[in-house]
């Protein structure tokens, strides 16, 4: 059917024309923007990834994604670790392979040593056959004040992990002392003491009491330094 066929084609026509004006558009409401055919090579590296990255587009096309885009070593876009490229990878070939779009928390440094957190989202690319042909990827990335109070929450959560352990050394070392003077209050139990005395051991005794309670509190973020 050539009007079936014409059709498919104007509709192909007209999305790689989306595509196009898409990806070309050096507009600054446009994300980062990259795609890859299904060997992995780089098709194209829009401006917002060039700004992002600060890898040209020319040194990015025709690049393997994985291992020469992004990669260990000091060329390219360097990612922390092995397991940051497998995931990478995992996404990827997940997409290519026809499952649905896929989205991963990606880190990587820029060609300044600025580390820099996205979420990426990836969809297969097809032909006006229907066969896929790579991936199209989308960066989304925090803006600095969202980033700056993201780096102060994890500042925060760190010092608050510091404390609760601050506090779980402080406990254990409390432990010992106070059964000792458990220990020493049973041995004056016993003894003969004057009425004075026996004040002093009573409130000893609500002292540790109180100390035991808190030592054994086992929600120790509850407890203000």
């Amino acid at each position: 059917d050539l009007t079936g066929q014409k059709m498919i084609m104007d509709k192909y026509t007209r999305i790689q024309g989306d595509y196009v004006a898409i990806v070309k558009n050096p507009s600054e409401l446009i994300p980062p923007i990259f795609m890859i055919n299904d060997l992995g090579s780089c098709l194209e590296w829009n401006e917002a990834m060039q700004k992002i990255t600060g890898m040209k587009r020319e040194d990015a096309i025709d690049k393997l994604l994985i291992g020469e885009v992004f990669t260990l070593h000091d060329y390219g876009c360097r990612v922390k670790d092995h397991a940051t490229l497998t995931k990478l990878s995992i996404l990827m070939n997940t997409v290519i392979s026809g499952q649905d779009p896929g989205k991963l928390l990606f880190g990587f440094f820029d060609t300044d040593g600025k580390y820099v957190e996205s979420l990426l989202t990836a969809s297969k690319r097809t032909n006006v056959e229907g066969k896929i042909t790579g991936a199209l990827c989308f960066l989304h990335v925090a803006s600095p004040e969202l980033q700056h109070a993201l780096q102060v929450q994890k500042m925060s959560e760190q010092a608050a992990t510091n404390s609760f352990k601050e506090l779980t050394y402080i406990r254990q070392e409390l432990r010992n002392p106070l059964n000792g003077m458990q220990f020493t209050h049973s041995l004056l139990e016993p003894s003969e003491l004057t009425e004075e005395q026996r004040r002093l051991v009573a409130s000893n005794v609500l002292c540790q009491d109180q100390l035991k309670r808190i030592l054994h509190d086992t929600d120790l973020e509850s407890i203000e330094q």
